[in-house]
């Protein structure tokens, strides 16, 4: 058996128990629902003061999805798939398969990945079709803006997922680590309010960089820097939290 086609299968398995939970499931139906309901609200509120919405809907929702819950449902996933298997000692099954260390780790990050992307397209979608009722010619108008805001909010979303990977190692409590993830996403927040330079330095910085994708917000100088800082700050992640996975005594 190929190391690829062992990634792949365990990658599959890691994917397959991620949506067989309970919370995996609750989430993607919060994810419906909460553009729907927005859509409701603006809908009545479009009709009350004559403002057109239905353009501006799908990067209205992607913004508060990458603002509050993208990164709550991220902190989540990484807390059930790494610190509450060491507190459940159900990382010794996965330790038993025939894949290296690195590819568990590997595998448990790719299943995060594929689970952003999913929410991510059902955010997409939803908010489409509820802007297409909103207002079907705005909407179709700005369907390219919007498909480039939510391509590039995956990147910026993963660095959040796959640092989230790397707390998650300090931990052995799901529950801690969440609350851990949750203190140093605010912290880094409210940060730069005080100190202004460490903007500079945070990637947490850029969870909306997807706005710069929108017309001619940035040059492409602009994007290509922050894609790299973006892409670098992934890496970084990726490669502390294998790490300690690697040394991790269970």
């Amino acid at each position: 058996m190929s190391n690829w086609f062992r990634l792949y299968a365990n990658t599959h398995n890691e994917t397959a128990k991620m949506f067989h939970q309970t919370k995996t499931k609750l989430t993607l139906v919060l994810t419906v629902l909460v553009p729907v309901l927005a859509a409701v609200v603006l809908g009545k509120l479009e009709s009350g003061v004559g403002i057109a919405l239905g353009r501006d809907f799908p990067q209205l929702m992607l913004g508060l999805f990458t603002a509050v819950w993208l990164p709550l449902f991220l902190f989540m996933a990484a807390a059930e798939s790494f610190s509450g298997e060491y507190a459940a000692r159900t990382i010794k099954l996965v330790l038993l398969r025939p894949v290296s260390r690195a590819k568990a780790f590997a595998s448990k990050v790719l299943a995060l990945l594929i689970y952003l992307a999913i929410l991510l397209a059902v955010v997409w979608i939803i908010s489409v079709v509820s802007g297409l009722v909103l207002d079907a010619g705005t909407t179709l108008s700005g369907l390219p803006d919007s498909v480039a805001a939510y391509a590039a909010a995956f990147l910026a979303m993963s660095a959040i997922g796959i640092a989230a990977s790397f707390v998650a190692q300090w931990l052995r409590s799901g529950v801690g680590t969440l609350a851990l993830c949750v203190f140093l996403y605010v912290a880094a927040k409210l940060l730069p309010f005080f100190f202004p330079d460490a903007a500079v330095w945070s990637f947490l910085t850029y969870t909306d960089w997807h706005t710069l994708w929108v017309g001619d917000a940035a040059s492409a100088g602009k994007l290509l820097q922050v894609f790299v800082f973006l892409l670098a700050s992934c890496m970084i992640s990726y490669t502390a939290g294998w790490y300690l996975f690697e040394k991790k005594s269970y």
